[in-house]
């Protein structure tokens, strides 16, 4: 068996794992990341592709709110060429609670969220496919991220500050010496190889399957795996992003996203993120 050596073993290639192995080569600390799939296999590469301005979540989930603000900004200095400009729209619809736009807006200055409301008018001035019938309009700085391209590229970084990346290696074990974790067998899905690599430290960013992960070191780590439902249409129909201002529920968003738009999003628990059924 091969048998690799580093710092740090990072699990899984997603938005957290390709971030972290930056960081860590960034400071001249040896890592190897590893990813059972292609690069953004998990929930990075299967969500609706909506950077969050942190409206959705003013009321529900507050401190979110506050950290995606924050995050929103970050991102756009930091990966400008992943994110497109769009904007947002909260619009109270026929069939919402008009009431609830002062509480919308009233939490947003709460949680540090920007918020300005405008005209009906000026909205279907930018937007006029949306219902004329829509009494108020809050815009808040939502955009559209490619968390393909912007993965890729953190990870191409990564690269050139010598982090080694390997994807369709699937971690089956983890090293055990007394209570630390040394290390982890995987295997390399191409070939079937098994490769040994002994570390100071394991990373575990395997997003829903870090639960898994855990659980080969003896370690409980409680995850509730959720599919979602999303419909990706064949054209763009809005070019902002639009959200019904109400507390959030099932398909509530409409994403533009280069030449589609893609509306959803539903949340299903389900037991195992490996093991899922497609309904209708």
């Amino acid at each position: 068996m091969q048998t690799l050596s580093t710092d740090v073993l990072v699990i899984g290639g997603g938005a957290t794992g390709t971030g972290c192995a930056l960081d860590l080569a960034m400071r001249g600390i040896r890592c190897i990341l590893v990813e059972k799939g292609d690069l953004t296999h998990g929930t990075t590469g299967r969500y609706h592709g909506l950077l969050h301005s942190g409206g959705r979540y003013v009321t529900k989930d507050p401190q979110s709110a506050t950290e995606c603000a924050h995050e929103n900004a970050i991102l756009r200095r930091i990966l400008p060429h992943c994110i497109e400009q769009t904007s947002g729209f909260f619009v109270i619809t026929p069939w919402d609670d008009e009431s609830y736009g002062d509480v919308f807006v009233a939490n947003c200055h709460r949680t540090g969220v920007p918020v300005q409301e405008i005209t009906v008018a000026e909205m279907l001035r930018r937007e006029p496919a949306l219902n004329p019938r829509i009494s108020r309009v809050f815009e808040v700085p939502d955009a559209s991220a490619d968390s393909f391209l912007a993965t890729h590229s953190v990870a191409l970084a990564a690269r050139e500050y010598g982090a080694e990346i390997r994807t369709y290696h699937n971690v089956v074990d983890l090293i055990r010496v007394g209570s630390r974790v040394m290390g982890a067998i995987v295997e390399d899905l191409r070939s079937g190889e098994r490769i040994r690599i002994d570390c100071a430290y394991v990373l575990n960013a395997a997003g829903a399957w870090a639960g898994k992960i855990a659980a080969l070191a003896g370690v409980t780590v409680t995850v509730v795996p959720g599919k979602g439902t999303m419909v990706a249409m064949n054209h763009r129909m809005v070019n902002t992003v639009v959200n019904r201002c109400k507390l959030p529920s099932d398909g509530d968003i409409i994403v533009p996203i280069h030449t589609v738009a893609v509306i959803g999003t539903t949340d299903v628990h389900v037991p195992d993120p490996d093991v899922f059924g497609i309904e209708p």
